[in-house]
């Protein structure tokens, strides 16, 4: 039944004089700022690998069934794929390009948007670059968008990542001591939710640690639930879960902090190593793909344009031409030294910050708190310390700068939209700090 639906959706334009192509499609993804996982190890890196993906260039918000494609397909032209179904075309892109307009271009290219967050992102990755033959209508055509998601690989399966061993199998509560308890405050201290010293003692600031814990990722409401503050079977299976998520990412940001190319990689490879080459080589404006683990001919290709840029090679049909060897492992490498002193200048300032941050957390009373709402509720608040309390509440999580960014509007966006404050990410007011969130985040404050 599926295979007929299928093909009656893909016989449709042919009946609407539909013409008949082959495109290079690749994926793209609107990243979220709190989701569980970066392939690039930080949200601002993926916003720069995927854009904010919130509208398409004519102004419609991001859905299952757009696409973006290049300048000379007009808004609205119908695309029917199979093993996708069909979209609209109503977004463009510097990457998306018409056959031969770069050298790895060998069809027109159209990138599919394919979701929000973690799951955007993994079908994203795992549909790769795919060469399709499918078809194309004019705007107009009646053709209903209707796409198949399919789901995709975990992470872990793409990465090669090691399986995580935070596993908590024992319920713990006031009174209790000795290593398990230790080791619950250490990974309440790795979420930024204890704050004390390592002890082994199930004391009152574990407990409100605990509670903490569990009121932020919904186990129990309030203090006064049935097993508030105590290390439960509930609170095991959740504190397990995040601690994963968390213990993922650092992996994943150690694995791209540490990274060095080695000698030796050419056409063929699949692994990790490649999805770092092919990051370099989106960031350098050289391979219009979105990084997939696979060393194919377009990696090649971008490769070897890398090569003739450094001067690593003197033309295309040289032996080293598209394979990393000595001389081009040193440049990579010294490109990612560069960027390593760049993120740890930046991690030193955003240290000091979290250095105040705990410090107000530690001192966070409720005279503080009542402050601080009066404060952010002021027209003229600083933007510096809205974002510092949008980044305690999870909601931001890069620089301080006082400047009232596309990241600050972003964080600002999910507040209001957890809140009730606008019902669509594109509602009017969305990532304005008026006076109706400045009310409503100063009533949050207060509540603690």
């Amino acid at each position: 039944m599926k295979k007929l639906l299928l093909a009656l959706i893909l016989l449709i334009p042919t009946l609407v004089g539909a013409e008949a192509r082959t495109f290079t499609i690749t994926g793209y993804y609107s990243p979220l700022p709190n989701q569980e996982y970066y392939l690039t190890g930080s949200y601002q890196a993926e916003i720069r690998l995927n854009g904010n993906g919130t509208h398409g260039a004519d102004g419609t918000p991001v859905y299952p069934g757009m696409i973006a494609a290049p300048k000379s397909y007009a808004f609205g032209t119908k695309v029917c794929l199979p093993g996708f179904g069909c979209g609209t075309v109503h977004d463009r892109g510097g990457a998306i390009v018409k056959q031969g307009e770069r050298s790895l271009a060998k069809h027109d290219r159209l990138d599919l948007w394919m979701g929000y967050g973690m799951e955007g992102m993994l079908r994203a990755l795992s549909w790769g670059v795919q060469h399709v033959d499918g078809e194309m209508s004019p705007p107009g055509t009646p053709i209903a968008d209707s796409v198949n998601f399919a789901v995709p690989q975990q992470l872990a399966q793409i990465l090669q990542l090691p399986a995580n061993n935070i596993v908590f199998s024992y319920d713990l509560e006031v009174g209790d001591s000795g290593d398990k308890v230790e080791k619950l405050q250490t990974s309440l201290r790795q979420l930024n939710l204890y704050l004390g010293d390592i002890t082994g003692k199930y004391d009152k600031d574990t407990e409100k640690a605990v509670l903490d814990f569990q009121i932020k990722y919904f186990v129990v409401h309030s203090a006064d639930d049935l097993g508030a503050g105590r290390l439960g079977p509930k609170t095991r299976m959740k504190l397990t879960s995040i601690l994963a998520q968390v213990e993922t990412q650092k992996q994943i940001r150690e694995l791209w902090e540490s990274f060095e190319f080695e000698a030796g990689m050419s056409k063929g490879h699949r692994s990790p190593e490649v999805v770092k080459l092919q990051q370099v080589l989106v960031q350098q404006e050289m391979l219009d793909v979105d990084p997939t683990g696979y060393f194919g001919p377009k990696t090649e290709a971008a490769l070897i344009e890398f090569q003739l840029k450094h001067g690593l090679i003197a033309s295309k049909y040289e032996s080293g031409a598209g394979r990393v060897g000595e001389a081009t492992q040193e440049t990579l490498n010294d490109l990612l030294n560069t960027e390593r002193e760049e993120r740890e200048s930046e991690r030193k300032e955003l240290a000091q910050i979290q250095k105040i941050q705990a410090r107000v957390a530690m001192l966070a009373t409720e005279q503080v708190r009542f402050k601080l709402a009066a404060e952010i509720a002021k027209p003229d608040s600083s933007v510096a310390l809205l974002q510092q309390i949008l980044t305690n509440m999870g909601y931001y999580n890069a620089t301080i700068t006082d400047n009232l960014g596309p990241q600050t509007r972003a964080a600002l966006r999910q507040f209001q939209l957890d809140n009730g404050l606008i019902s669509q990410p594109w509602a009017v007011g969305n990532g304005v700090f008026g006076q109706g969130t400045r009310a409503k985040l100063a009533e949050v404050i207060r509540q603690g």
